[in-house]
């Protein structure tokens, strides 16, 4: 029987180190070359989701690898618990499961407790790998951030889909690009909404993740001049991590593909 990860359990913080070490030292040293921008808009306290686009299952292993003061938890479809190779890395960092297509209460409440507890849960919004494309975002990760009042780090990520191909083929590391963008809350009056004010906003948020990523991965959300902020709120304030990327793994700063 598959259970929530105690967000109180010390024990993953020692495995989530290994895994870390493990993808800095052997998969950034040999597999991949990754380049990074935006890392100054994470916040470095307070509830933050982060919502991005998903391509690839590498995408989690590239996204947890961070150590932005604090440990990235991410959503993780329940088949993977059931793969034994996912198994392993998916429950031993202490990902939350979630049934996808359905209502996942548990899920919702292990996901509200990391972040009151000081997490950053990584989201996919789109429910789903898209290989071709964004496609239409979930309502739930926009109830969520609304929910704890958490601060929302769009993240794009993008070059994961021809791993391990061109290491294998070509013999040569493959580019991964990850951009964050600048942080948001949703905000809105009263405490009920409509069911069509989760749907802008989520679309909205989907439009940040737009943004950040180049034109043939926008999918819907490519028409850019279609995007508002009615719901989104940019006049907050964060301190930046103050955790520096390595330099000598990482090719930092905006690097074209």
């Amino acid at each position: 029987m598959i259970r929530g990860p105690i967000v109180s359990d010390r024990l993953y913080q020692w495995r989530r180190q290994l895994f870390r070490f493990g993808i800095w030292n052997i998969v950034y040293r040999f597999w991949i070359t990754l380049y990074v921008d935006g890392w100054e808009n994470i916040p470095a306290d307070g509830p933050v989701v982060m919502m991005g686009n998903h391509i690839s299952a590498l995408d989690p292993g590239i996204m947890i690898s961070f150590y932005p003061d604090r440990d990235i938890v991410p959503l993780a479809k329940i088949e993977a618990f059931s793969q034994p190779v996912m198994r392993f890395f998916v429950g031993h960092w202490g990902a939350i499961p979630v049934h996808r297509g359905e209502p996942d209460l548990k899920a919702l409440k292990s996901a509200l407790e990391h972040l009151r507890q000081g997490y950053i849960v990584m989201l996919y919004a789109e429910g789903t790998r898209s290989k071709t494309g964004l496609i239409r975002g979930q309502e739930g990760s926009a109830y969520l951030a609304l929910k704890t009042n958490a601060t929302v780090v769009p993240v794009a990520i993008w070059g994961t889909r021809d791993f391990p191909a061109t290491w294998i083929r070509e013999f040569r590391r493959t580019p991964v690009y990850v951009r964050f963008g600048r942080p948001f809350r949703f905000r809105h009056e009263g405490k009920r909404l409509p069911r069509e004010h989760f749907r802008a906003m989520t679309d909205e948020a989907m439009y940040r993740i737009a943004e950040l990523l180049p034109e043939e991965w926008r999918g819907v959300y490519s028409d850019l001049s279609q995007a508002t902020t009615d719901f989104l709120d940019f006049d907050i304030t964060w301190r930046p991590v103050e955790r520096r990327i390595p330099r000598w793994v990482i090719s930092t700063g905006w690097v074209s593909p």
